[in-house]
C-alpha cells in the first residue's frame, strides 16, 4: 500500500509521523492510506484537523483514511463525522501497523497500554534535515487552559542509553543535528529508576560523534543551573532555548496553573543569557486568558522587553471544552485579544531585530537547509537563520558564517576561510 501522511501540530508530531512512515512502510495490500496526525491544542487546530480531512474524503474517496493522535483521542467521533474511517488514540499511535492491519482484515483490535517509549524509535527523518528525537511524554502539571495534559497519557521517558542509540541511528542517516523533544521535556526522568535528569540525557547523547544538539520548547522550571552550566562548557549544545511564558503577571500565571512566578522566569532565562556564550531565547505568550486585565498584560509586555526573546510565539487565549478554564468568568472580548496580539508581535519583531543587531560581525554556525533566490538559508546554532550566497556545499553542511547583515526575519553573511574557527 503506499502510505501518505499528514501532520499537524508540535515537534513530537512530526517525530511520531516519522515512526508511522516507517512502521507502514511495508504495509501489504493495494491503494491508498492517508494518516493525518492531529493536534488539539486549540480550537483552531481542532478545525485545521476536521478540515483537512474532509478535504482528504473528497480527494481520495477510495483512500483508507486514518486518524491518529491528539484530536483524535480527545473527539474521535467528530474525525468519523468528518470523514476519517479509522480514529487511533495516542495510546495506540505506536501500534498503527497492527491497528490498521487488524482493521483491513476484519479481525477486530483490542486497545492496549501506552507502549515504553523505548519502543519508540526511528532510523532517519525524512522530512527534516535537522532531525527530532523524541524522549519524553505526557505532562502531570495540569494547566488549567491545556488539553495536550489529558489526551497524551501518563509521564514516560525514554532512557539516556536508549535514546543515545537511536541518535546514533540519526547520525549515521546523515543528520548534523538533533533536536531533542517532548511534551514536558522538564519532568524527563522523573518516572525512570535513578530519576537521571535532562542534564543527565544530553551528556550521554553528547558520546555521539559528529552532531551538534537542540532542546526544543522547555518549561522553565526545567532550566536547571546544572542544566544552565552544561549548556555553558559543551559548545555541541546549540545556545537557544524556547521557554513558555505565557504570562508575565503573577495572578494570571496562577490561575493558569503555571509552577512559576515571573520572577523566577526573569532569573533562569536571565542566567542562561547571561552564562551561555551566544545565547538567545524564544517564549510562547498568550493573551486574553480570563481575568487577565491591561495590567497584567502590560506586566508581560515589560517582562518580554527587559529579556528580548529572538523569538515570540503569540497566542490568543482558546476555550477548550473540558478543561477548567473554559468555565473561569471575566473573559477577554475578542477586540481586546487582537490589539493585544498586535502589540506583541510589533514588540517581538522590534526585540528580534535588536537580538539579531547585536551578532552583526560575529561568527555563526548555521546548517544549510533550503535554497531560495540564490541563497542558501539555515538555522544557526543559536537559532538566528543565516543566509549566505554560493556556498558550495551541501543541504546539511554546517558552516562559518560572519554575519554582515539584518534583514527582517533573517541575517545575511558571509563564509568565513578558517573553518577551524
Amino acid at each position: 500500500m503506499r502510505v501518505i501522511t499528514h501532520t499537524l501540530g508540535c515537534r513530537v508530531n512530526h517525530y511520531e509521523s516519522q515512526m508511522i512512515r516507517e512502521r507502514l512502510s511495508d504495509l501489504p495490500g493495494t491503494g491508498e492510506v492517508h494518516v493525518v496526525n492531529t493536534c488539539a491544542v486549540t480550537s483552531l487546530a481542532a478545525r485545521k484537523g476536521r478540515k483537512l480531512i474532509r478535504k482528504l474524503r473528497r480527494e481520495h474517496p477510495r483512500a483508507l483514511i486514518v486518524a491518529v493522535g491528539c484530536q483524535a483521542t480527545d473527539s474521535p467521533e467528530e474525525l468519523r463525522a468528518a470523514g476519517a474511517d479509522l480514529v487511533v488514540s495516542n495510546r495506540d499511535k505506536a501500534r498503527i501497523r497492527e491497528v490498521i492491519s487488524a482493521y483491513l482484515e476484519r479481525t477486530g483490535y483490542r486497545s492496549g497500554g501506552y507502549v515504553p517509549l523505548a519502543e519508540e524509535r526511528i532510523s532517519r527523518d525524512t522530512e527534516q534535515i535537522r532531525a527530532n528525537l523524541k524522549v519524553q511524554d505526557g505532562c502531570s502539571v495540569a494547566c488549567t487552559f491545556c488539553k495536550t495534559w489529558q489526551v497524551r497519557g501518563p509521564l514516560r521517558s525514554k532512557p539516556p542509553a536508549v535514546a543515545r542509540e537511536e541518535a546514533e541511528c540519526l547520525a549515521a542517516a546523515g543528520h548534523p543535528e538533533l533536536v531533542v523533544c517532548g511534551i514536558n521535556l522538564a519532568q524527563y526522568g522523573e518516572d525512570i529508576p535513578g530519576r537521571p535528569t535532562l542534564a543527565d540525557l544530553l551528556r550521554e547523547l553528547l558520546r555521539v560523534p559528529g552532531v551538534r544538539i537542540r532542546l526544543s520548547s522547555l518549561n522553565p522550571e526545567g532550566v536547571t543551573e546544572e542544566l544552565v552550566a552544561l549548556f555553558a562548557e559543551e559548545p555541541r549544545l546549540c545556545p537557544y532555548l524556547h521557554v513558555p511564558l505565557q504570562s508575565g503577571d503573577d495572578r494570571v500565571l496562577s490561575r493558569m496553573g503555571r509552577p512559576y512566578t515571573a520572577a523566577e522566569y526573569r532569573e533562569r532565562v536571565g542566567k542562561f543569557l547571561e552564562d551561555v556564550p551566544k545565547a538567545t531565547f524564544g517564549a510562547d505568550v498568550m493573551v486574553g486568558f480570563p481575568g487577565e486585565d491591561e495590567a497584567a498584560f502590560r506586566r508581560t509586555y515589560k517582562l518580554l522587553e527587559e529579556l528580548k526573546p529572538l523569538r515570540l510565539h503569540i497566542f490568543p487565549f482558546s476555550s477548550r471544552p473540558g478543561t477548567p478554564a473554559a468555565a473561569f468568568p471575566d473573559r477577554t472580548p475578542s477586540a481586546v485579544k487582537r490589539e493585544r496580539v498586535r502589540v506583541l508581535e510589533e514588540l517581538g519583531r522590534s526585540l528580534s531585530r535588536r537580538v539579531r543587531e547585536k551578532f552583526l560581525g560575529q561568527v555563526l554556525r548555521p546548517v544549510l537547509e533550503e535554497r531560495a533566490d540564490g541563497m542558501w538559508r539555515g538555522h544557526a546554532e543559536n537559532y538566528i537563520i543565516v543566509a549566505l550566497s554560493s556556498a558550495g556545499h551541501g543541504r546539511g553542511t554546517i558552516l562559518p558564517v560572519r554575519l554582515t547583515e539584518v534583514r527582517e526575519s533573517f541575517c545575511v553573511g558571509v563564509m568565513e576561510d578558517n573553518q577551524d574557527l
